[in-house]
């Protein structure tokens, strides 16, 4: 099976909302999320959102394709084949599944009215049901390009949020980790201060280039309904610059930065939570969809988990000018 094939038997776009449940994601370590003294404090990026504010669950939906950085179909860029030539193992193997998180193959691009789209839905779409949740994420950023011997940096996490059907969640951050996707640079697993996705190499060209308040990968456990059902899934959470405007449209880089007037919930930073079907194992990372109990219109539950905390606050930044 090929990788339209995969995604096209896993992902369908629409889904019917109903009565949301509650989720929890929390890491392992043992520092208070608030600590006053850490020894981290000019590398910890402190970030949360409360109850009762705007939180979205993003559903499968094809994605434009801006020519800025895709180029056109007869002269096509980012199209995964360098990244994927690179890769070798089981990173190669992941790739070809997955090739969207490096590029969008030739193949799995189609033109609708004058505009390229990807063929298949993606993570990436216009689609989401608004939902609850809270959270509250430290990025600590003490490493700063990724080294051999593994991740250097950490992570103290707790959020909350729901499905669109009312199924509970947990996610345990294990530990921070630097994907090995070549071109990929994850500054020791937490980025603070810094710009990822677009054409920066790091991160899904799907996204826009945008400026990173924190942004950490990790590998984690997933529970629904207070059962473990997955296993060393890949969790990537990054705070960013706005990227959804009012009518919920993920912009490209070209409409970057937004004025608050145009953004989804009036304001500059938003934080996004991913959780990849992709399995962190002995041998290398594997594509596996994620266990999620969210069924779509075509009887298949949705195999990733992509949510929007679109009213979030930076409640600590050593680069406090940028924020508003």
């Amino acid at each position: 099976m090929n990788w339209t094939e995969k995604i096209r038997s896993y992902l369908y776009i629409g889904a019917v909302i109903t009565v949301a449940g509650l989720v929890t994601v929390t890491t392992g370590m043992l520092q208070p999320l608030f600590a006053e003294d850490d020894g981290k404090q000019d590398t910890r990026v402190t970030v949360k959102q409360e109850a009762g504010k705007t939180v979205y669950w993003v559903l499968p939906g094809q994605r434009e394709l801006s020519e800025s950085v895709f180029g056109t179909m007869k002269s096509p860029q980012m199209t995964a084949k360098p990244e994927i030539k690179k890769a070798k193992g089981p990173v190669k193997a992941l790739l070809k599944d997955l090739p969207i998180l490096v590029g969008v193959p030739e193949e799995g691009r189609i033109m609708s009215e004058g505009t390229q789209y990807t063929k298949q839905p993606t993570p990436f779409s216009n689609k989401g049901k608004v939902v609850s949740g809270q959270f509250d994420v430290t990025y600590y950023d003490t490493q700063q390009t990724d080294k051999r011997g593994g991740a250097g940096d950490e992570v103290d996490a707790k959020l909350q949020f729901t499905d669109p059907a009312g199924n509970n969640y947990a996610i345990h951050v294990l530990k921070v980790i630097q994907p090995p996707i070549p071109g990929y640079e994850t500054g020791g697993g937490v980025i603070t201060d810094a710009s990822h996705h677009g054409t920066t190499g790091t991160g899904t060209p799907l996204m826009p280039e945008v400026y990173t308040y924190g942004a950490f990968w990790a590998v984690g456990n997933l529970s629904v309904n207070g059962e473990v059902v997955d296993k060393k899934k890949v969790v990537h959470a990054m705070t960013t610059e706005t990227v959804r405007d009012k009518n919920y449209h993920l912009v490209h880089q070209d409409d970057l930065p937004l004025e608050k007037k145009n953004t989804i919930a009036g304001q500059q930073h938003h934080t996004h939570l991913v959780v990849l079907p992709v399995n962190v194992t002995k041998q290398g990372p594997k594509y596996e969809p994620v266990n999620t109990a969210f069924e779509l219109s075509n009887g298949k539950t949705q195999p990733f988990i992509h949510m929007m905390y679109e009213q979030d606050e930076i409640v600590h930044a050593p680069f406090a000018d940028k924020i508003d």
